[in-house]
């Protein structure tokens, strides 16, 4: 488990203090994939980077199983940092070295013993799917390949926490994708905790369990990746779920609507799980003696579970229609007016 207790880090520049995070209260679970998304400058990678100590929070405490890492002498912060895996953006091989060497260089830094070493490289040589580039060199390597090495060294020595400081970001779709896949066996298979961060919404709803969003050095939400998809509070995470979830009304379509001056009210509908298999459209419409004209939908997954999004136009006596949206209401997700697209 990590836990951030109101944490702040504050840089100094000359005689100025820049803040980068402001109060972060935050708690990863043993066992999740916990996403945290920003814009630059959010402060991601300087919150991922209180949880090994490469930075020291200025105020608050982060705590590993338990334990403020904070409070430890030397010496226990070098053995929990042997806990800590981490992987970076640009993977950070020494390229003088070969692969099998840049696996082995924790165990070798520990002075643990060349049997266990080729045991744990080999293994883990085979788990990322390099079982036969154990001679080769960094620069011999593609981008996909270079990170799979990062991520097979960030576990030579088992830990039990892997840190993901923009993993995907230098990486190619396709590649990305076989990164993520390989990042959700990790936690499946060895039950490591990992804390990602990245500025892609495309990487949390693929991977994580959880996000919280950052901004300007704070959380502006949390909560399951399911949750905070399908009903963003704050507006700047609503302009992360849009970049991948694709629920907005086309341009074209949007200014047709603005310029015939319609005056019929349009709903935002948002339904779950089985209720995505209903016809709902056809029902309420029979019901209610409504025509109902939509505009835009889609069926989408999230962590699983089917997620519909509907964008409809309500046609008849508005006194059924708020029938017909009470019933809405009492078994979907979410029914909204959007005024906003009227003006």
């Amino acid at each position: 488990m990590i836990q951030f207790e109101g944490v702040a880090k504050t840089y100094r520049s000359g005689k100025r203090e820049v803040p980068a995070l402001n109060g972060i209260d935050l708690t990863v679970e043993t066992g999740e994939i916990y996403g945290v998304i920003g814009f630059s400058g959010a402060g991601k990678s300087s919150l991922i980077r209180t949880v090994n100590l490469l930075e020291r929070p200025t105020k608050g405490t982060v705590k590993i199983h338990g334990k403020d890492i904070s409070a430890l002498s030397a010496k226990e912060i070098r053995t929990t940092r042997k806990d800590i895996g981490m992987i970076f953006q640009h993977f950070n091989l020494l390229t003088s070295k070969t692969v099998y060497t840049n696996i082995a260089m924790p165990l070798i830094l520990t002075k643990t013993p060349k049997n266990e070493i080729q045991q744990r490289v080999t293994e883990l040589l085979d788990f990322v799917g390099l079982g036969d580039q154990a001679d080769k060199y960094p620069e011999q390597l593609s981008g996909g390949q270079k990170q799979r090495i990062g991520i097979a060294r960030a576990l030579a020595t088992n830990p039990s926490i892997l840190l993901c400081d923009e993993a995907t970001s230098a990486l190619d779709p396709q590649t990305t994708q076989s990164i993520l896949d390989l990042l959700r066996k990790v936690n499946r298979k060895y039950k490591i905790t990992i804390l990602l961060i990245t500025h892609e919404m495309a990487v949390i709803r693929e991977v994580c369990d959880k996000v919280a969003v950052l901004e300007a050095g704070r959380i502006i939400e949390q909560g399951t990746v399911f949750d905070v998809f399908s009903n963003p509070q704050h507006a700047t995470t609503r302009r992360f779920v849009r970049s991948v979830m694709n629920d907005e009304l086309p341009e074209a379509l949007l200014k047709q609507i603005r310029n015939t001056n319609r005056s019929q009210p349009i709903y935002r509908i948002q339904f779950t799980g089985d209720s995505v298999a209903h016809p709902l459209i056809s029902r309420i419409s029979r019901r209610y003696d409504l025509e109902l004209n939509v505009l835009f939908g889609n069926i989408t997954e999230l962590q699983g579970i089917p997620y519909g999004n509907l964008i409809v136009e309500f046609n008849g006596n508005p006194a059924e229609i708020q029938r017909a949206l009470i019933e809405i209401r009492n078994n979907y997700v979410l029914a909204e007016e959007m005024s906003s697209y009227a003006s």
